[in-house]
C-alpha cells in the first residue's frame, strides 16, 4: 500500500483550501471507476485517506452527490452525507485500533515452575506463594517486554494503566488463570482470540475502558466464567450469541455504557445468571423475550435509561427475582400483569419516572414485596384496594408526587408497614382513620405538604410510632389544631415516661428540644397572630381554643365535641363550666 503522501502526489491533492472548488470535479471523475467497482463506503474511505479533513472536507459530499445524480438524479442531503462520513471515520478508527493491537509487544510467557523467581525480577510485582502477578498502577502504555510471566499464574492485574491495545498472544498458554483485571485503561479494541486461551478464568474485569464493540466470539470457550464486568465503556449494542459459551456466568455488569438496542437473543445461554446490571445506558425499550430462561436471576438493574414502557410478559421467566431497579426512566404507568409473576421480589424501585396511572391489580401476586419506591412520579391518587395483597410490605415511599387527599382505606392490607414516606406532595386532607390499617407504623413523614390540621382520631391507631415529621406545613393554630397538639403531647409524654400534665408542661418548658420528636415533629404554627412560629406541641387548650382564637373573633369559640371530649378529662371545675357554655351555645 502506498503511503498517504505518495497518494496525494499521484492524484494531485496537494492544494490549498482556496482551490478546493476547482479540483473537486476532477477528483470525483478520477475515482468514479473505484466507486463503480467497489461500494460507496470504500470510495469515502479512499477519499478520507487522500486528503486532510481540514482541506478536503467537501470531497466526500461532492463525490456522493455526483455519483447519486448519475444514477438516479436524486441529490443526497448534507445530513445524510455527514452520517456516512462519520461512519467511515469510525471504520477507519476501528482499523487503526486493530493495527495497533497487532503491533503491540508481547511479554515473555514461561511454562517452567522455577521461573517465578525470574518473574520477581521484572518491573511487575510477583507473589509466587499465591501465583499472582500485579502491574496495577504502573503507568504502562505497553506491556513490559522484560517481564516474564509464568503460564500457571492464577491472578493477573493490569488495572489502572494506560494500555490502549493488547496483542492477541498476550495471554497465550495461561490456561489456569482465574482472575484477570484490565479495568481503568484506554483499551479501544480486543482482538477476537485474545481471551481464547483462558479456559479456567472465572473473573474478568474490563470496566472503565474505551470499548465501542465486542466481537461475537470474544468470550468463546470461557466455560468457567462467572463474573464479567464491562461497565463504563462505550458499547452501543451486543452481538447475538455473545454469551453462548458462558453458561456458568453469575454476574454480568453492562452499566454505564451507551447501549440503545438489545436483541431478544442478547443474553441467550445465561440460564444461571444471578445479577444483570444494565443501568445508565440509553435503552428505550426491551424485547419481550430478552429475559427468557433466566430462572435464577436475583437482581435486575435498569435504572437511568429511557424506558417508556415494558412489554407484559417480560418478567414471566424470572420468578426468582428479588430486586428490580427501574428508577429514573420514562415509565408512565404500571399495568395489570406486568409484575404479577414476581412472587419472590422483595424490593421494587420505580422512583423518578413519569408514573401517573397504577392499575388496582398492579401488585397482585407480589406476596414477598417488602419495599416499594414510587417517589418523584406524577401520582395524584392511589386506587382503593391497591395494597390488598401486600401484607409483607414494610417500607412504602411516595414522596415527591402530586397527591392531595388520602382517603380512608387507601392503605388497607398494609398491616406490617413500618415506614411511610409522604413528604413533598400536595396533601391538604387526611381522612379520619386513614392510618387505621397501619397499626405497626414506626416512621411517618408528612413534611412539606399543605396540611393545616388533622381530623380528630386520624393518628390514634398508630401506637408504635417512633418518628414523625410534620414540619413545613401551614398549621393553622385554632381549635382544629388542638387534636394535633394533644396527640403530640401524649406521644411526648410516653417517650418521656410522664403522666402528670403539669410535669409534661414543665418538661416541655425545660427540655423542649427532645431529639426523639425534633421540637414536636417540627409542626409550627403559621398563625393566627402571635401564635405564628410557635411549636404546636407546646400549645395548650387555653391558647388554641380560649385565648388567641376567641380574642381575635370576639366570640365564644364553638369547639367540636369530638375534639374536646377525649382530651379534656382532668380539667378543673372552671374549665368544665366553659365546656357547658360551649355545648349550650351549639
Amino acid at each position: 500500500m502506498r503511503p498517504r503522501a505518495q497518494w496525494r502526489t499521484t492524484v494531485g491533492c496537494e492544494f490549498h483550501s482556496q482551490s478546493v472548488h476547482f479540483v473537486l470535479p476532477t477528483m470525483c471523475c478520477l475515482i468514479r471507476v473505484i466507486c463503480d467497482l467497489f461500494s460507496r463506503i470504500y470510495c469515502v474511505i479512499i477519499l478520507l485517506s487522500l486528503c486532510e479533513a481540514t482541506t478536503c472536507s467537501l470531497v466526500p459530499y461532492a463525490c456522493t452527490v455526483a455519483s447519486t445524480r448519475s444514477s438516479s438524479d436524486v441529490e443526497r442531503s448534507p445530513t445524510s452525507t455527514m452520517s456516512v462520513v462519520e461512519e467511515m471515520k469510525n471504520r477507519l478508527s476501528s482499523l487503526e485500533r486493530r493495527l495497533r493491537a497487532v503491533e503491540q509487544p508481547v511479554w515473555q510467557i514461561s511454562t517452567k515452575e522455577e521461573d517465578w523467581e525470574v518473574c520477581a525480577k521484572g518491573p511487575c510485582k510477583c507473589i509466587p506463594e499465591i501465583k499472582s502477578v500485579s502491574c496495577w498502577r504502573y503507568d504502562l502504555s505497553d506491556l513490559p517486554a522484560t517481564q516474564l510471566i509464568p503460564a500457571d499464574v492464577l491472578k493477573l492485574d493490569l488495572g489502572s494503566n494506560r494500555l490502549s491495545a493488547l496483542h492477541r498472544d498476550t495471554f497465550k498458554n495461561m490456561t489456569r488463570l482465574h482472575h484477570l483485571d484490565l479495568s481503568s485503561n484506554l483499551i479501544e479494541h480486543l482482538a477476537p482470540n485474545l481471551l481464547l486461551p483462558l479456559h479456567g478464568v472465572a473473573n474478568v474485569r474490563l470496566s472503565n475502558n474505551l470499548l465501542k464493540e465486542i466481537h461475537q466470539n470474544q468470550f468463546f470457550g470461557l466455560r468457567n466464567l462467572r463474573i464479567l464486568d464491562l461497565s463504563w465503556n462505550k458499547l452501543r449494542t451486543l452481538p447475538e450469541g455473545l454469551f453462548l459459551s458462558n453458561s456458568l456466568l453469575a454476574l454480568l455488569d453492562l452499566s454505564s455504557n451507551r447501549i440503545s438496542l438489545l436483541s431478544a437473543n442478547a443474553f441467550r445461554g445465561l440460564g444461571k445468571l444471578e445479577e444483570l446490571l444494565l443501568g445508565k445506558n440509553r435503552l428505550a425499550g426491551l424485547p419481550a423475550l430478552i429475559l427468557r430462561d433466566m430462572s435464577n436471576l436475583r437482581r435486575l438493574a435498569l435504572e437511568e435509561n429511557r424506558l417508556k414502557e415494558l412489554p407484559v410478559g417480560i418478567f414471566e421467566d424470572v420468578t426468582s427475582l428479588k430486586e428490580l431497579d427501574m428508577r429514573d426512566n420514562r415509565l408512565a404507568e404500571i399495568p395489570k400483569g406486568l409484575l404479577s409473576t414476581l412472587v419472590q421480589l422483595k424490593t421494587l424501585e420505580l422512583s423518578s419516572n413519569k408514573i401517573s396511572s397504577i392499575d388496582v391489580r398492579a401488585f397482585n401476586g407480589m406476596i414477598a414485596l417488602r419495599e416499594l419506591r414510587l417517589g418523584h412520579n406524577h401520582i395524584k391518587y392511589l386506587p382503593s384496594g391497591l395494597f390488598n395483597n401486600s401484607v409483607s410490605l414494610e417500607r412504602l415511599i411516595l414522596y415527591g408526587n402530586r397527591m392531595e387527599i388520602l382517603a380512608r382505606g387507601v392503605f388497607r392490607g398494609l398491616s406490617n408497614l413500618t415506614s411511610l414516606f409522604l413528604q413533598s406532595n400536595r396533601l391538604k386532607v387526611l381522612q379520619s382513620g386513614v392510618f387505621d390499617d397501619t397499626p405497626n407504623l414506626q416512621k411517618l413523614q408528612l413534611e412539606s405538604n399543605e396540611l393545616s390540621f388533622l381530623p380528630a382520631g386520624s393518628m390514634d391507631a398508630i401506637f408504635t410510632i417512633q418518628q414523625v415529621r410534620l414540619n413545613r406545613n401551614p398549621w393553622h393554630c385554632d381549635c382544629r389544631a388542638f387534636y394535633v397538639a394533644s396527640w403530640l403531647r401524649r406521644r411526648f409524654a410516653n417517650f418521656a415516661n410522664l403522666t402528670n400534665p403539669s410535669q409534661i408542661q414543665q418538661a416541655l418548658t425545660m427540655t423542649g428540644n427532645w431529639s426523639i420528636w425534633e421540637f414536636g415533629a417540627g409542626a409550627t404554627c403559621r398563625g393566627p397572630g402571635i401564635l405564628g412560629g410557635q411549636p404546636v406541641l407546646r400549645l395548650t387548650f387555653h391558647e388554641l381554643c380560649e385565648g388567641q382564637w376567641a380574642s381575635m373573633k370576639g366570640i365564644i369559640p364553638r369547639i367540636p365535641l369530638d375534639i374536646v371530649a377525649p382530651s379534656i378529662t382532668s380539667r378543673t371545675v372552671g374549665k368544665n363550666t366553659i365546656l357547658v357554655r360551649v355545648i349550650k351555645s351549639t
